[in-house]
């Protein structure tokens, strides 16, 4: 099979079908695009629950452990709050890397204020690199999902498409991005980017407007949409030049020859708000200082999930360039 996410068609045969016990608590099941469980607890308590693997990068694990996790639980409109990790370490891993692993979780951690409540290290033959397994979860009064968008909404990005896959070809491919051309004061914009993956306080602020919110990790802002269209049952448009990518993520990824909209993008909010309510979400995320663009807008299902300029999506999956590197 090729590296990545499962295709939707097997996901869904082989995966998602098998989802166990029926628990009437459980509100949101797993679903292609939907990015964390919503339990139902006593009262008017949600917990939204998530699970990622860190498995693109070696030397921002640490950071991106905590980040891309706690984005799921946030896009759900939802404070993420504690925190399991299982770090997987190969034979050839020294205490160096682990301490260099566990300070980057421990300031992400306390960037957010969500607490590392416990998990697993292991040295192991099952892992040629560090991976990082971590369970995200959040309790909130409310929850969004990927799934509410509704024609007439309008699409916003925050950030830059890409800035996630532009801090691993800047860490983990230094050397080759530097005998590819990149000069050092664009890998070291794009090394900063790595502090720049967190959405919670974006998707907090937009948690009551948002119709539908999304978190693109894998196959980029393009597969995000794609997805979110997709669990929506409708069609979304975008008009690619408005559609961020910072000059450092342009030249990074044409270096490796990465379509930056196709490729590992968390650090993005994807969200779909209605249009009378545009202007109330861009104050607030101009009161935050968080850069944002409005790229598009949700129309009635046609034959395509996704239009990005003339450019066509008709599934929820898209490959992503980056995991052939390594």
């Amino acid at each position: 099979m090729h590296l990545g996410k499962l295709p939707p068609e097997v996901l869904q045969r082989l995966v998602l079908s098998r989802r166990g016990a029926f628990r009437d608590e459980v509100l949101v099941n797993p679903a292609v695009g939907e990015d964390a469980a919503i339990i139902r607890l006593s009262g008017d308590k949600y917990l939204a629950v998530h699970t990622d693997p860190v498995t693109g990068s070696t030397r921002l694990i640490g950071y991106l452990a905590v980040y891309v996790p706690t984005n799921d639980i946030a896009v759900r409109g939802i404070e993420p709050m504690w925190l399991s990790v299982a770090l997987l370490l190969p034979p050839s891993a020294r205490e160096e890397d682990v301490d260099v692993i566990t300070r980057q979780i421990d300031e992400a951690a306390k960037r957010l204020g969500v607490a590392v409540t416990g998990g697993h290290t292991e040295v192991t033959t099952a892992v040629t690199r560090p991976v990082a397994v971590v369970t995200a979860m959040g309790l909130g009064q409310r929850y969004v999902t990927t799934a509410g968008a509704r024609p007439g909404d309008v699409v916003i990005m925050t950030k830059s498409a890409g800035q996630e896959a532009a801090s691993i070809l800047a860490t983990d491919f230094r050397e080759e991005a530097l005998k590819r051309g990149i000069g050092a004061d664009t890998l070291k914009k794009a090394e900063g980017l790595a502090l720049e993956v967190s959405v919670v306080k974006e998707a907090l602020a937009l948690a009551d407007i948002a119709t539908a919110m999304h978190d693109p990790t894998e196959g980029g802002i393009a597969n995000g949409l794609a997805e979110m269209a997709y669990a929506s049952g409708v069609s979304i448009v975008v008009d690619r030049g408005r559609v961020v990518v910072y000059r450092e993520v342009e030249a990074l990824c044409k270096a490796f020859g990465i379509d930056p909209l196709e490729t590992l993008s968390s650090g993005v909010l994807l969200a779909a708000v209605p249009r009378d309510r545009v202007r109330e979400a861009e104050s607030r995320l101009e009161n935050l200082g968080v850069p944002y663009a409005v790229i598009g807008e949700v129309v009635p299902p046609r034959e395509f999930l996704l239009r990005i300029g003339e450019k066509m999506y008709t599934k929820p999956f898209v490959a992503d360039k980056l995991f052939t590197l390594f």
